[in-house]
């Protein structure tokens, strides 16, 4: 069983190490909070002094971490402790261009690396029902997939590296249309007093059906005390499709929308509450 290292324990990255630990791999990991790393320590985890130490420890490092610059930070922290043939994976949502700059560290080191941001909630990391959007080389990923299988139930390889965080960028495009449209929609809906068990039977088996709106309906209607993805992430990854976009001479004109709209519910409600407030904006 290979030796896995792990740095990123948040909501999504905590389950997804977990899983590693669940099916008898060695784990290594390190975090800036050490408190983060106890419950995988109870569990049997190695927790690494340091980056340097994670590195030299293990066979395959991933990292689940907030932003392009943590991405940044952490390879150059673990520079000097990566191996020969060891492979590096990350599934930040981050900029595409930190791809090259991740290719360029490891290959020096004579290591693999492969992007492979994420999509899907805290329970499906839980139960490795996760999409991987993989970019990097076919025969690195070939020989990685019975680690990404443990995460996720759909591997798409998206192209080479870079891939992977574009294609996250245009799934949080997309991803971000839906919840507007879901969360105008429901507004309405609400001011028109239909109750949730109507608007679930006239539109949950309806074109605009779907799973957003299924686990999102009750959510937007009524509030929620539920911050498993925030308006402050959500926001942050439509800066990075906006700049990708603009990078690409593509409209931004959705974007800029979308944007103007996150950043007025983060003022409103704080960046750490969920993207489902975004239906309350009307309430006083």
């Amino acid at each position: 069983m290979d030796t896995i290292g792990w740095v990123g324990l948040g909501t999504m990255g905590l389950p997804m190490a977990q899983r590693f630990l669940s099916a008898g791999h060695p784990l290594w990991v390190w975090a800036r909070n050490p408190q983060q790393t106890l419950e995988l320590r109870r569990r049997g985890a190695h927790v690494a002094t340091d980056l340097i130490e994670l590195a030299q420890r293990s066979r395959i490092i991933i990292t689940m971490l907030r932003d392009t610059t943590d991405v940044d930070e952490v390879y150059a922290g673990m520079r000097l402790g990566m191996q020969p043939d060891t492979v590096f994976i990350d599934m930040t949502t981050a900029a595409p261009a930190i791809a090259q700059r991740a290719v360029t560290i490891t290959h020096d080191r004579s290591a693999g690396f492969l992007d492979a941001p994420v999509t899907g909630s805290a329970i499906a990391a839980a139960e490795g029902r996760l999409t991987c959007f993989i970019g990097g080389d076919a025969h690195l990923l070939d020989a990685c997939r019975p680690i990404l299988e443990k995460l996720g139930n759909h591997l798409v390889h998206c192209g080479g590296n870079g891939a992977g965080y574009r294609m996250k960028l245009v799934n949080q495009t997309v991803l971000a249309g839906i919840f507007l449209g879901l969360a105008d929609g429901l507004a309405l809906a609400r001011h028109e007093a239909f109750p949730l068990s109507v608007i679930r039977e006239a539109i949950g088996s309806g074109p605009a059906a779907g799973s957003l709106f299924h686990t999102y309906a009750e959510r937007m209607l009524s509030g929620s005390d539920d911050r498993s993805f925030t308006l402050g992430l959500l926001r942050k990854d439509l800066r990075l499709a906006r700049e990708e976009a603009l990078a690409n001479e593509v409209s931004t004109a959705l974007l800029d929308l979308m944007l103007e709209r996150l950043t007025a519910a983060s003022e409103r409600f704080g960046p750490q509450a969920g993207v489902h407030m975004l239906s309350r904006m009307d309430v006083g």
